[in-house]
């Protein structure tokens, strides 16, 4: 693509363009109860339909997070 957009089926198709909290986890090397608390603290970008009790998660707004948010150790 050259509009500068990633081709996530391209380059990720192992990872889900949905993914549930699991999954994420897996995908993370965490555990389900951190992801739960990232999102429910604001960390991590999350979907819910209304009343529903399970998160969803797009692969590329993941990605998008992972980025942004990468860590850098101190100089």
């Amino acid at each position: 693509m050259s509009d500068g957009t990633i081709d996530y089926d391209r380059w990720y198709p192992e990872v889900p363009a949905v993914m549930d909290t699991k999954q994420l986890a897996e995908l993370l090397n965490t555990n389900e109860q951190i992801v739960r608390g990232w999102v429910r603290e604001g960390i991590i970008p999350a979907h819910r339909k209304p009343g529903g009790r399970k998160f969803t998660f797009l692969r590329h707004e993941i990605f998008d997070w992972l980025i942004s948010n990468r860590y850098e150790p101190d100089q």
